[in-house]
């Protein structure tokens, strides 16, 4: 598009950048439109047809503009443009580094610092900003101000950003010192291709070296760093590479190194130091679905695992301990009341299912005779149940392990195969949405016995799944009740224990009465009237953020 309207007689044809500052800002107002507007207000359906209809009417425009470019009268003869290989490597190079910090911030936020809703849209948000701003009119000046100031950005933020075991108000802190550093940044890295772009002639060239560039470096975050880093290295490399290529202005090329060596001593004095002593833990593993720690405490009687910032299991290393189950699934949780009341519900022969291993802790409510089985997505997350922690290995040897998508596994397991599911997929504050819907619970209701009992665990930090499950549960036909637990409610001094939601559904209300009757704070969980019912088509997080927290 830019190239045709260079090639007419406009009289701003000479410079046609200007539509792609417009060209991203649209990317930008349909990046805040969709969570705001379109996924909350149509299904998607609703969706395709309108996407396809804009599609169609895109094709259109582009075709009248074509003809329109060909049947100008005054067509401007454009003599082709030499670009050097030092140019389109240093093109690609800016646009590669640009492209990589966007993702590795956003995998820094959302799996280091805090695991907020929706928190990724904030970086590719700045992302496409930088361009719009750096590719505008008034682009050179506020370029000129960015370039001055990522330097010492980088030296005053760079550093504290890999600062570990850090208290909750100071990840929000870094959180937001990391997304103005990415904002400065990124302008620096665009507005400076801006700067540098070539005349109108030699555009295509541009903007493919450009595009190049963007694709090696998200190849770079998102295929080569989780298979060469054990923790997103990726994001200080990338800093690194950026103090190189943005020198103080005024240096000469020779002295470029000097802010990227001073950034290096400043990250090993800060944030490097304290990093490289965190990932010194017993096991630091990452996988697709993030980086795992596992960790024993200071006192040597604890053994932790984190997935980020989220608590996936802890156990006792005290032998008189180390069966006991901890944190969410301890005795008086409504997990742990459930299990406890297995064999009066359901005999000594029940049927256990498991959705989520974590480090296996829900393994030790089994009884002889029970026939317990897991569903993991993660091999990393079962190698190290396996290996690290001894739940399983001591309370349910035999049970067996299903490792994939639980939507798909569950699929192709035998109908009415189970007396008792616990789906622990909720427990970090990012949720997977398809393990939350109408069509989700048809495959739970499937696998379990007509008078079989659901449990899921909805603790949350940042959305209110209560009223979810409760129009979930009206729409399908099942009996509902939560068991809200807080630490100090259950038995034992010694059991660390952490506050969790539970709730229990079955489409048999005797089976759920007789869960009460066997103990717990069991309460009627509210009619979610006014909460969507999430299916397979509509599900959106945003009516149920919790905008203030305790």
């Amino acid at each position: 598009m830019q190239a045709w309207f260079a090639r007419t007689g406009d009289p701003d044809a000479g410079n046609p950048y200007f539509l792609y500052a417009a060209s991203n800002l649209g990317s930008f107002a349909a990046l805040i439109a969709y969570p705001l507007l379109v996924e909350p207000l149509a299904g998607l359906p609703a969706q395709r047809w309108g996407w396809s209809a804009g599609f169609v009417l895109l094709a259109g425009l582009v075709l009248w503009c074509g003809l329109r470019a060909r049947g100008e009268a005054a067509v401007v003869a454009i003599q082709a443009y030499p670009t050097s290989w030092r140019e389109r490597l240093r093109w690609a190079g800016l646009a590669a580094v640009a492209s990589g910090l966007l993702l590795s911030t956003t995998t820094l936020l959302t799996t280091d610092l805090m695991a907020m809703p929706l928190l990724w849209v904030v970086p590719l948000a700045i992302y496409l900003l930088s361009f719009v701003i750096g590719f505008s009119e008034a682009g050179p000046r506020i370029t000129a101000l960015a370039v001055r100031l990522s330097p010492w950005l980088l030296l005053l933020v760079g550093g504290p950003m890999f600062m570990a075991g850090k208290e909750a108000g100071f990840s929000v802190a870094l959180a937001l010192a990391g997304l103005i550093l990415l904002l400065v940044v990124t302008l620096a890295l665009h507005g400076t291709l801006a700067t540098e772009r070539p005349p109108a002639a030699g555009l295509t060239s541009f903007y493919l070296w450009l595009s190049v560039g963007g694709a090696v470096g998200g190849l770079f975050c998102a295929l080569l760093a989780p298979m060469l880093f054990s923790w997103p290295w990726e994001h200080p490399l990338l800093l690194l590479a950026a103090a190189l290529l943005l020198p103080w202005p005024g240096t000469s090329p020779l002295r470029r190194l000097g802010p990227a060596l001073l950034l290096l001593v400043v990250m090993a004095a800060t944030g490097g130091l304290d990093r490289v002593r965190a990932v010194r833990a017993r096991v630091h593993v990452r996988s697709f679905f993030g980086v795992y720690s596992v960790y024993d405490g200071r006192d040597g009687t604890l053994r932790y695992l984190r997935h980020g910032t989220t608590a996936h299991g802890l156990q006792s290393l005290v032998p008189a301990l180390a069966r006991e189950p901890m944190t969410y699934y301890v005795p008086g949780s409504g997990v742990g009341r459930a299990m406890l009341a297995v064999p009066a519900l359901f005999g000594p022969d029940a049927r256990i299912g498991v959705v989520g291993l974590g480090a296996g802790t829900l393994a030790c409510y089994a009884k002889p005779g029970q026939r317990w089985t897991m569903f993991e997505i993660d091999p990393a997350v079962v190698a190290i149940a396996r290996r690290d922690f001894t739940y399983l290995a001591n309370c349910a040897p035999d049970a067996r392990m299903v490792v994939g998508d639980a939507r798909l596994t569950l699929q192709g397991e035998a109908p009415a195969s189970l007396d008792l599911l616990a789906v622990d997929a909720f427990s970090s504050d990012s949720i997977p949405l398809h393990m939350m819907t109408r069509e989700a619970l048809g495959v739970y209701g499937r696998m379990l016995d007509r008078d079989g009992l659901l449990l899921i665990h909805i603790t949350n930090r940042f959305l209110d799944l209560e009223p979810v499950v409760a129009a979930l549960a009206a729409d399908g036909g099942w009996q509902v009740r939560v068991l809200r637990f807080r630490p100090g409610e259950t038995s034992g001094p010694a059991l660390v224990s952490a506050r969790s939601t539970w709730v229990a559904l079955s489409r048999n209300p005797a089976r759920l009465a007789a869960l009460t009757a066997a103990g717990g704070p069991w309460a009627a969980l509210p009619a979610g009237d006014d909460a969507p019912v999430w299916s397979d088509d509509f599900a959106s997080v945003l009516p149920v953020l919790r905008w203030r927290r305790d």
